[in-house]
């Protein structure tokens, strides 16, 4: 079902019109961070590029009720404990300076994670197993109440290389990608262009370009509006759908 617009669930599409769909799996995220913030530990959000893990959680994190402090971690390609050190501190406002020692950040961090958070960190798939133990020792310190939010592509595996930070989550979410009869559903919903295409087509790319990937079908959305707003006379109706999937080069 469509839920609220983009920007009332923290989402950002860059697509007009767009709105949050509703999915099961949308809702069972939501549910599942709702029970860990209130339980604490380690959540695990996992899934194949482009099937909304990131919307997922924008949308399960924008319908906490309020709690600890929710803080974002950016994690930058290839991080060492330290880039992760300073990236949790950079989250947390502390001022902390890269060449600080490590013993000094240590500390502000224990001190500032005393209050309870909740720590996002998307893209865990690049941090390297001595970044991962660390986050497994900010999950064990018995005085900072923190929980994890740990996602990405792969984030499973990566989190299996650290059995005791493995043994820690509390649930593991897996967002799939939508099935042929999610997408006639969810997809009509998404944007009011696809109101307008027959099933059929719509099938038609999903079997032979999107695949179910929600990421395809806002790109092909993107392409369908560029050529309708670059030349509206150039194509109509499945055609424009047609064209958009040869940009992406699935047809």
């Amino acid at each position: 079902m469509a839920g609220p617009d983009c920007a009332a669930a923290g989402v950002d599409t860059l697509i007009p019109e767009a709105e949050v769909v509703v999915t099961d799996t949308l809702e069972q995220t939501a549910s599942a961070l709702r029970h860990l913030v209130a339980a604490g530990g380690v959540m695990n959000i996992d899934g194949a590029p482009g099937t909304g893990k990131t919307i997922a959680l924008q949308y399960a994190l924008a319908r906490l009720p309020p709690g600890p402090a929710v803080r974002r971690v950016p994690i930058p390609v290839g991080a060492t404990i330290s880039l992760l050190r300073h990236a949790i501190a950079g989250a947390l406002a502390l001022k902390v300076r890269p060449d600080n020692r490590r013993n000094t950040t240590d500390q502000a961090l224990a001190t500032a994670l005393r209050s309870p958070h909740v720590l996002v960190c998307d893209d865990i798939q690049r941090l390297s197993p001595p970044a991962l133990e660390y986050l497994c020792r900010l999950a064990a310190d018995p005085s900072a109440p923190t929980t994890l939010i740990l996602a990405g592509t792969g984030s499973t595996q990566a989190l299996q290389r650290i059995p005791e930070l493995a043994s820690r989550i509390l649930t593991r979410q897996h967002i799939p990608p939508l099935t042929p009869a999610q997408a006639q559903v969810a997809l009509p919903a998404f944007h009011p262009l696809w109101a307008k295409v027959p099933p059929q087509h719509l099938a038609r790319a999903d079997e032979r370009c999107a695949r179910g990937n929600f990421r395809a079908f806002a790109q092909i959305t993107a392409h369908v509006i560029d050529a309708v707003l670059t030349d509206p006379l150039a194509h109509s109706g499945s055609a424009l759908v047609e064209a958009a999937c040869r940009r992406l080069g699935g047809i």
